[in-house]
């Protein structure tokens, strides 16, 4: 059975296909009755999970009259699918879950960017990281950008919600999907009524799909406008930052932002080089307080 209908009127094509696949992601059935380009179709073979079914139905994807058909078509192979029956009554019948690393490690991950010294990515992702690694939930971060993970890691096949602990602060972002947009795919998760942890959307620039999130309890961070989501960056100084060595006990902390202005020396204690943009990364991921 179908569970939701996405048909805003207020949304764009491609908008309300990404609401749809934030759904499917979190292990829904989903109708989306739009036309959205190839662009956004092809960005989202291998993402789909619950089922992703698509009115009318567009060229080159498969269709169905049948909806049970479609639905497991959808499911099997990881795709949208076209549907050509009567419309069905939604009917909520499942849980809404969410894994992080079911089939493939970063399922719901493509792409993204180098890390680099004074990525604008670096310092908000830190902040996320603090945040939510000692929060007992499953947290899904949607993002319009994505640093890459320098090590990627295996699948862990449970089929439950399951927190991946992040051992570098470019694991934090979950969902990437260019060019879906960010806030729409959250807007989904939360639709479907997600509630093993809080949903986090850092957006590229605000738009009017934001408020929804917001309305129904997502957390909105936009780039452009350099908010500050933990409130850690407000004191920040011109001076470059440095580390007391009396307070480093070479946990290694520092090192999970991967900024290369961190090295090691030769006494296993970290460094800041000069090429250090003052972005803060460093620092707030520091448990020893051994940097400012």
């Amino acid at each position: 059975m179908v569970e939701y209908i996405v048909d805003d009127v207020d949304l764009t094509d491609e908008e309300k296909f990404a609401v749809g696949l934030g759904l499917s992601i979190t292990f829904r059935q989903v109708l989306v009755k739009a036309a959205p380009s190839r662009e956004v179709l092809e960005a989202s073979k291998g993402a789909v999970w619950g089922a992703l079914l698509i009115s009318p139905c567009l060229r080159d994807i498969p269709c169905f009259k049948d909806l049970e058909e479609a639905i497991n078509y959808s499911e099997i192979y990881s795709t949208p699918v076209g549907y050509d029956g009567p419309e069905p009554i939604p009917w909520s019948r499942r849980v809404s879950t969410f894994n992080k690393h079911y089939a493939k490690a970063w399922r719901w991950a493509r792409g993204g960017e180098e890390i680099r010294i004074g990525h604008p990515l670096l310092p908000i992702l830190a902040c996320l990281y603090t945040k939510l690694k000692s929060i007992d939930g499953v947290p899904i971060v949607v993002s319009d950008r994505r640093l890459i993970p320098t090590v990627e890691r295996g699948p862990d096949y449970t089929v439950i919600p399951t927190w991946h602990y992040p051992e570098e602060v470019a694991e934090v972002v979950d969902v990437h999907l260019p060019p879906l947009k960010a806030s729409a795919l959250a807007l989904g998760i939360l639709r479907g009524k997600y509630d093993a942890g809080p949903v986090f959307v850092i957006s590229e620039k605000r738009d009017r799909v934001l408020d929804k999130v917001v309305q129904l309890g997502g957390h909105v961070v936009v780039i452009e406008e350099l908010n500050d989501p933990c409130g850690m960056f407000k004191k920040r100084g011109v001076e470059k930052y440095r580390i007391d060595l009396s307070l480093c006990d070479r946990c290694g902390d520092c090192l999970k932002t991967k900024c290369p202005a961190v090295v090691i020396n030769v006494k296993g204690y970290p460094e800041i080089t000069q090429d250090c943009t003052n972005c803060g990364a460093c620092a707030i991921v520091c448990t020893r307080g051994a940097i400012s």
